[in-house]
């Protein structure tokens, strides 16, 4: 099975808008979702703080764990991490547009989730 790349600005705007983009990648793409270290401490942090998207990031962490979701080891920038992990992967889901257009000229698939639930 072919694997993708979610990071922390796809998670919290899926919840945002009420979509399970783990669900939706194993359905849509039929891809096994993977994460790095580097988002779980994204969210947690988040999830322990009183921001705005707190919440998102606690039903962000049940569902990685729901889906038992790969958690790859990383002491890097989370940013950095994906960059330097794309190739390998071949496949990233990012709402961040910088990072999208950096990951599409080294060639890797890069797919954003929409307020509609579709992944283009």
């Amino acid at each position: 099975m072919n694997r993708i790349i979610l990071d922390t600005s796809s998670i919290l705007f899926a919840l945002s808008n009420k979509i399970d983009l783990f669900k939706k990648v194993e359905e849509q793409l039929s891809y096994e979702p993977v994460v790095s270290a580097g988002v779980i401490k994204e969210l947690s942090k988040m999830a322990e703080s009183r921001q705005k998207n707190s919440k998102y990031a606690s039903v962000a962490l049940l569902l990685i764990k729901r889906y038992n979701v790969k958690v790859e080891n990383n002491d890097d920038y989370v940013d950095r991490w994906i960059l330097s992990s794309a190739k390998a992967f071949q496949n990233v889901c990012t709402n961040d547009i910088k990072l999208k257009r950096q990951l599409s000229s080294q060639g890797v698939n890069t797919y954003s989730i929409s307020r509609g639930g579709s992944l283009r």
